[in-house]
């Protein structure tokens, strides 16, 4: 294990599908690390390997040759269980649309991960971490609340606090902000920022606003499955 928590490393990745009889190549050769801590943006066009390089870093999918390791260990190797286990003990994820499950409140919803892990610790401690995470994200009034009487900006606040309920090793973030207007955006997005930095975890957003730029401590590029 690498003293770096959360250290994400792809060795030659290619993802490719095939559709019809044609191979199609999402990603090409991809090798990259990404380093304790980081905030790293993923930018390019639709269809340029963005959300699947997030996928494959989640464990969602498994990658046609090459590695993806997080913390030394290998997520390729594992069996479609293996990963699924891996990724409720140790992913966060935040998506465009939010996903929250509407017949649940948001200290329900938040809990969800807590309930799904197998950690002893964050299973003891999730209640008290679920209520601090609302806290933070300015919902402590709005435990009770159901999703559709939030606005876009809380529920993506939910959002947040759910991904970091298990305490992950990396929170991973597709188009975070597309749902919302710009201003709603950039306060979700700097808490986002900070509270991953203060849980010390790395943070991998794919992202099309360049304004993302300005707060990452790094950008990737992505065009035609290659990193550019």
């Amino acid at each position: 294990m690498s003293d770096c928590i959360g250290l994400i490393t792809l060795d030659h990745v290619t993802k490719a599908y095939e559709e019809g009889g044609i191979t199609r190549t999402i990603l090409r050769d991809v090798s990259i690390e990404f380093g304790c801590g980081e905030f790293v943006v993923l930018l390019g066009k639709s269809g340029s390997g963005k959300s699947t390089l997030l996928n494959l870093i989640g464990g969602i999918d498994a990658p046609t040759s090459g590695d993806v390791r997080i913390d030394g260990c290998s997520i390729t190797r594992m069996s479609d269980k293996e990963r699924t286990l891996y990724r409720r003990n140790h992913i966060g994820f935040i998506f465009q649309a939010f996903n929250l499950i509407p017949t649940l409140s948001v200290m329900e919803n938040v809990l969800l991960p807590v309930e799904l892990s197998s950690n002893e610790r964050v299973q003891r401690d999730g209640k008290a971490r679920a209520r601090d995470l609302l806290e933070k994200v300015g919902l402590r009034t709005r435990l009770d609340t159901f999703p559709d009487r939030l606005s876009g900006g809380e529920q993506q606040r939910v959002a947040i606090a759910r991904a970091l309920a298990n305490d992950p090793l990396v929170v991973l973030a597709d188009e975070p902000t597309g749902n919302l207007d710009a201003e709603t955006g950039r306060v979700v997005l700097n808490l986002l920022d900070t509270l991953t930095r203060q849980a010390g975890r790395n943070l991998v957003m794919v992202t099309h606003s360049e304004e993302v730029i300005g707060i990452a401590d790094r950008v990737l590029r992505l065009k035609d499955g290659q990193l550019v």
